[in-house]
């Protein structure tokens, strides 16, 4: 619910840009035009925000929350944005908090979870670090089936619990759960490993870990890199008959759902929400260029941004798309010159549109930081070290991208050959990375030893190659490098005779 405004009267529905409340959408279609309130009411919350017009912001982001509870980038970041800057400013919650507390108890009881979500979310503007809030919110959000809310929540959680004195191993133990339905083993080997650190003596806990590391080291071998974590899996020949099932009864509802965003559109062409909602289907459905076509229209209707945004986000998926296809003639056919020249041209293709795309966006949306580590990868494929350097500098300062924006920055400083540099970001790197045996933990050391290795301080690399090789006796080739760093260690030190 809504907090008041600063003249005490809160901000109504009507403010946005026309239509019904959330809870009269009976349909996706109505879906599309809730969500475009939901932004109008964020946007003029980030205005707020940026006027240090704190319980306003708060009154905004709430309200549009009431809309569209799973947008995470513009809603539930936007509000612990102005909530931690109220903070900032010696607020406090009073009687406010308390009162979001208890409608959230209220609602639990009464079954309607999502009056409960928003009285937490209403609870932790007035008090952003609450753990017991947070952990809510996680618990909340994934019965509600908001799995990103969910995640993001619990990863909050998780991050403020750390600093207590006694951790929550539960809070650890649920994001694995939730990284593991997503697939992001990784992810959850990492909070797996954290629960264990807070308890020990759950030998449950190291048997799933290691489950889920073997887990991971599978679907990391099918993907396409550390970046594209997220995308679609390479190998698509192993699909099974139920998946073909699946893929049917999909076309069949998105058919169905065609259907009805078109009579909405048809209806009224000249909305932008009905342009995206049936964009969007009509990607699904494959049909890119009727898509593109229809993000052009709202663009231009709307002038706003965000949908240039996302027709750039589905020229990035094509090029990816053919990338994969292209990589997967090649190891049916590796002796096809014109394929991987093919290959070749298309990977440049991308290299410069992502650059171009993530330039646009940084100029967008300049306090990203997320935005700033993309910008600063692409920066870096296409060999741009200076501006690399200044991206992952900034990028760095959120904890979240803290260890990937340090390991990347210590790889543009090698490029540089400013070795004595790449070393300093790599050991800080390691420092900060809290695993030992993950995947980040491998990498950070190789390049540590690599740095160590070019400057000729022998004894560092090998320390760090053998580590490794304890380790993982596979990974790269580290394995030779250190016996070939020994070899040279042993004739250094050998006597010279006259």
């Amino acid at each position: 619910m809504a907090e008041p405004q600063k003249n005490g009267t809160k901000p109504k529905a009507e403010d946005a840009p026309g239509g019904p409340p959330a809870e009269q959408a009976p349909t996706d279609i109505l879906a599309a035009e809730v969500r475009w309130l939901a932004d109008g009411c964020f946007d003029r919350a980030q205005q707020a925000t940026v006027h240090s017009n704190f319980d306003y912001a708060i009154a905004l982001y709430l309200e549009g929350l009431r809309y569209d509870p799973q947008d995470i980038e513009k809603g539930h970041k936007g509000l612990r944005d102005a909530a931690v800057h109220r903070k900032s400013q010696g607020k406090r919650g009073g009687l406010a908090r308390f009162v979001s507390q208890i409608r959230a108890a209220i609602y639990q009881m009464l079954g309607r979870h999502k009056d409960a979500l928003l009285a937490l979310e209403a609870a932790l503007a007035h008090d952003p670090q609450n753990v017991m809030y947070l952990t809510q919110m996680m618990q909340l959000a994934r019965r509600l089936d908001y799995v990103n809310v969910a995640i993001w929540s619990g990863e909050l959680a998780a991050e403020e619990t750390l600093k207590t004195k006694k951790p929550q191993k539960q809070i650890f133990t649920t994001l694995a759960d939730l990284y593991e339905d997503q697939r992001r083993f990784r992810d959850a080997v990492e909070a797996l490993n954290q629960a264990i650190k807070i308890d020990p003596s759950d030998r449950t806990l190291d048997k799933r870990a290691r489950d889920l590391a073997a887990s991971s080291s599978i679907e990391d071998s099918r993907l396409e890199s550390v970046t594209d974590f997220h995308d679609m899996i390479r190998d698509r020949r192993q699909a099974s008959a139920s998946a073909t099932q699946q893929v049917i009864r999909t076309k069949e509802q998105l058919d169905d759902q065609y259907a009805e965003l078109k009579a909405a559109f048809d209806a009224n062409p000249q909305d932008p929400a009905k342009m995206q909602a049936l964009a969007e289907c009509e990607a699904r459905r494959g049909n890119i260029d009727t898509a593109m076509t229809l993000l052009k229209q709202a663009l231009a209707q709307s002038k706003d941004y965000r949908y240039k945004a996302r027709m750039d986000d589905i020229r990035m998926a094509e090029y990816r798309t053919r990338l994969r296809e292209l990589d997967d003639q090649i190891e049916a056919n590796p002796d096809r010159a014109d394929l991987k020249a093919e290959r070749k041209k298309i990977s440049l293709e991308q290299d410069a549109f992502e650059l171009a795309v993530y330039q646009e966006r940084q100029r967008q949306y300049p306090t990203d930081l997320g935005i700033r580590l993309e910008l600063g990868i692409r920066q870096y494929r296409k060999g741009l070290f200076d501006e690399a350097i200044v991206s992952f500098q900034q990028a760095s300062r959120d904890p979240k991208r803290h260890v990937q924006a340090l390991n990347l920055l210590g790889k543009c400083f090698y490029a540089k050959k400013l070795y004595q540099e790449a070393q300093n970001q790599f050991e800080t790197a390691i420092e900060h990375h809290e695993l030992t045996g993950d995947a980040m933990a491998k990498e950070l050391q190789y390049n540590l030893a690599m740095s160590l290795e070019i400057q000729g301080k022998l004894p560092g690399a090998i320390e760090w190659f053998s580590r490794i090789v304890q380790q993982d006796y596979q990974y790269r080739d580290a394995a030779k490098r250190l016996e070939s760093l020994r070899r040279r260690a042993e004739e250094q030190e050998k006597p010279l005779h006259p």
